[in-house]
């Protein structure tokens, strides 16, 4: 068997941190592979994907991709306190496919950075004030990244898989979960 370690257990940024890289980066794949197989069907992927929807009621697809990427960003900004590069409040701008793998690679590229200096984490005990399902609560930082962040960004990144896959795009599963574990 193992040895005794005296390792400490890992931080919420080495839990978190590679989880949003690597979503962001099979979200990228997810977004190219539709890019790629619009024309393949006679379509224009800005015509036929921006504005999809599974169900009327459902934002769509733009939607999905910014919330993924403003999600990231609020997170990242929970687990350091450093306001970040990319900055959230210009408005959410994108219009084409192009310009919704661009947020996801300046988002990518942010996650690596923050991973790659090692920051040093916000102390646990403050507090954040946020919204789930139109109700106010109270979190540390480690609960709002680990059950509110999170599964926010798996659920928007999940949701613009599903619609491109629902629009016909030759998605399957390890188009999903490659990113995730590097395939």
């Amino acid at each position: 068997m193992s040895s005794s370690s005296t390792s400490s257990p890992p931080s919420l940024c080495d839990f978190a941190l590679p989880i949003f890289h690597n979503g962001l980066h099979s979200l990228t794949h997810i977004l190219e592979s539709a890019k790629s197989f619009a024309p393949t069907q006679g379509l224009n992927p800005d015509e036929a994907y921006v504005q999809a929807r599974l169900i009327d009621d459902q934002l769509p697809l733009v939607f999905q991709i910014q919330n993924a990427v403003k999600t990231v960003m609020i997170n990242l900004n929970r687990l350091t306190g450093k306001e970040l590069p990319l900055d959230l409040n210009q408005g959410n701008n994108e219009k084409t496919f192009g310009d919704m793998i661009h947020l996801v690679r300046l988002a990518t590229l942010e996650v690596r950075s923050v991973m790659e200096n090692q920051p040093e984490e916000k102390k646990d005990s403050e507090i954040i004030n946020l919204l789930a399902g139109g109700r106010p609560i109270r979190l540390t930082v480690s609960e709002a990244v680990r059950l509110h962040g999170i599964p926010n960004f798996i659920f928007h990144i999940t949701t613009a898989y599903s619609i491109l896959r629902a629009k016909g795009v030759p998605l399957g599963k390890a188009d999903f979960i490659s990113g995730f574990v590097g395939w």
